[in-house]
């Protein structure tokens, strides 16, 4: 198993890039990479980025999402491309949901069943397909939704076989029930504000 961080975007709500967000010393997607690679017991990570985007030095693969404002279908399928043959499962993620808990990626990971092409958690009646886990082989998939103007994760479950993972699923294991109870690994922040309360729960 490996890791795909998104960690490119306008952030215009943010007004600043919410990779570079500090969280408690560390940039945002610093941290991001530090939880998925426990996660994913230290498997690969890749972050896309921006054409152009500037970074931090990360412990991770980085490429560039190569078309800009194709939205984060098109950062996925970057991740994916890039460790197609090295990896079949990774777990995709944003760089705003600092609260993540490694024990939550393990579960949706290895939630994924014989057939599955991805697993997407709901939570409080939301997708959260920034929290989920893909198999690196559906990337072709992914370029072909592209290439007829795709944009949002959620055309992915039209082309391939995307199984929910409820609530209730997610914490009938006891290791992610004793970790994060109530789920707060799926808040994110859109804001400086929202950031804020987070940091502050963090």
């Amino acid at each position: 198993m490996g890791a795909v961080v998104l960690a490119g975007g306008r952030s215009s709500r943010m007004g600043q890039s919410k990779a570079l967000l500090d969280w408690h010393g560390l940039t945002a997607v610093a941290h991001a990479v530090e939880v998925v690679r426990e996660g994913v017991a230290g498997g690969s990570v890749c972050v896309v980025r921006s054409l152009g985007q500037e970074l931090p030095a990360l412990d991770a693969i980085v490429v560039d999402d190569a078309v800009a404002h194709r939205g984060p279908l098109g950062g996925l399928h970057a991740g994916l491309a890039a460790l197609a043959g090295q990896l079949e499962v990774v777990f995709a993620c944003g760089v705003d949901t600092p609260l993540l808990a490694p024990a939550f990626v393990r579960r949706v990971c290895g939630s994924l069943r014989d057939g599955d092409d991805a697993v997407v958690p709901v939570i409080d009646g939301r997708a959260q397909p920034l929290l989920a886990a893909y198999l690196t082989a559906i990337a072709p998939q992914l370029q072909a939704l592209l290439d007829r103007g795709a944009l949002g994760l959620k055309d992915i479950s039209g082309a391939c076989i995307v199984r929910r993972l409820s609530e209730q699923e997610l914490l009938a294991d006891a290791g992610l029930a004793a970790a994060d109870p109530r789920l707060r690994s799926a808040a994110n922040a859109n804001t400086p504000e929202e950031w804020a309360v987070l940091v502050a729960e963090g």
